[in-house]
């Protein structure tokens, strides 16, 4: 059986030989399928892997109170959330932080440097909630938050950005015309929910903020916060502690037993399942692409085995008149399409690979992480193409008799 396999291919690989233009076309269509599986598989897997690191910085214990971005209309005299809240937030058992939000983007200037920056009003509790380090320098006082003291905590990106390698403590900086002693550089961070990147942005206490620089949504309350960023110690707990958050909030609104809240507590760790589900969403469409171009080259298989099966026609009745039987004649176009498609398949892996080590290397924006089992699914599906498509070329060339092929001009 062994010997008459290698007897096969040995055939097959000859009649390749002998078409190399035509095999190397052939080819072409599976090197392109099984090249963009793998490129679109690894940028999938990328994406959702970058994705689900920046979740973890956050952490799934992270919750978030704001005003409703479509109120119920029935809520007549909706409250804004304040300070007040902050405090009741707080006395809740098992919150371990809760901190004011207010963004806003200003104008920084230093010396000759001028950039936009987001600013982020907000307290001491930030850190907390985030697990934000500073790099050098210190927190605000609680001196400096009563006094809306004009202090700013710069972040590691934005501090090298104006300052280069100087240290940027106890220098000032501009903030739309007001002046801002540095009490802090951040060691590197990244976002902080809602699009702050804390690299790129600077810190300012929010009395500050709201009452200095006007941050903030401009509601009628002077003390309005954009939101309140939240941090329960125990996960497990959360559902039972977003419940005491919710009265303790009501109770600070005065909303009567019946009414309907006039403020949203969101669930950080809903919002990461969503962007799981849409991330695995897109790693499967990124899959699915690259399989159709897959099948496009087994379509174009199995076309030219057709032609081929044609053209030798005449070679399928001698070696029938020889002592062949319809199974060695099957077994060597199927053999052939295996074979034309495995190393479309060996090709095609060696460019997925290098593309996505380029695209690694020089996108910061495109992540992709390759995997050893896309490159085996990526092979075998490219073998699997090689039987399915090259089944019927082989079926139909198995089905001619001895003498009308060998009749056949």
């Amino acid at each position: 059986m062994i010997d008459t396999f290698l007897s096969v291919f040995r055939i097959s690989v000859k009649a390749i030989f002998a078409n190399k233009m035509r095999a190397a076309l052939t080819s072409l269509g599976i090197v392109i399928g099984v090249a963009a599986v793998i490129t679109m598989l690894a940028v999938g897997s990328g994406t959702q892997k970058s994705m689900e690191e920046r979740f973890s910085r956050f952490g799934t214990n992270i919750l978030y109170l704001r005003q409703p971005w479509d109120l119920d209309e029935s809520i007549t005299s909706p409250k804004d959330i304040t300070m007040d809240d902050v405090r009741a937030v707080r006395r809740v058992r098992g919150v371990t932080a809760a901190a004011p939000y207010i963004s806003s983007g200003f104008e920084v200037k230093y010396g000759i440097t001028k950039t936009t920056i987001d600013v982020l009003a907000t307290d001491t509790d930030i850190f907390k909630a985030y697990d934000w380090q500073l790099a050098s320098g210190r927190q605000f006082t609680e001196q400096e938050i009563s006094s809306y003291a004009q202090v700013a905590i710069l972040g590691d990106s934005i501090a090298k950005t104006i300052f280069n390698d100087v240290d940027a403590v106890g220098k000032t900086v501009i903030f739309d015309e007001v002046p801002f002693t540095v009490i802090g550089v951040m060691k590197k961070n990244g976002q902080g929910g809602f699009g702050f990147d804390m690299d790129e942005g600077t810190l300012i206490p929010y009395t500050t903020g709201k009452i200095k620089m006007n941050t903030g949504w401009g509601n009628s309350d002077p003390r309005s916060l954009d939101q309140v960023i939240i941090r329960v110690g125990d996960f497990n707990k959360i559902d039972e502690i977003k419940v005491a958050i919710t009265n303790s909030v009501r109770n600070t609104h005065k909303i009567h037993p019946l009414g309907k809240d006039d403020f949203q507590l969101d669930d950080f760790a809903s919002f990461v399942e969503e962007a799981k589900a849409a991330s695995k969403t897109m790693s499967i469409l990124l899959g699915v692409i690259g399989a159709v171009s897959l099948l496009v080259g087994g379509i174009g298989v199995m076309n030219i085995m057709l032609v081929s099966v044609t053209e030798r026609t005449r070679e399928i009745g001698i070696r029938m008149a020889i002592g062949a039987t319809s199974a060695d004649i099957r077994l060597q176009f199927l053999v052939e399409a295996m074979t034309l498609s495995c190393i479309g398949g060996i090709i095609g892996i060696i460019l997925g690979v290098g593309v996505t080590m380029i695209v690694a290397a020089n996108s910061t924006s495109i992540p992709a992480q390759m995997s050893l089992s896309s490159i085996i699914i990526s092979f075998a599906f490219s073998a699997a193409t090689g039987i399915f498509f090259g089944y019927y070329p082989a079926h139909k060339a198995s089905k001619l008799t001895p003498i009308d092929a060998l009749r056949y001009e």
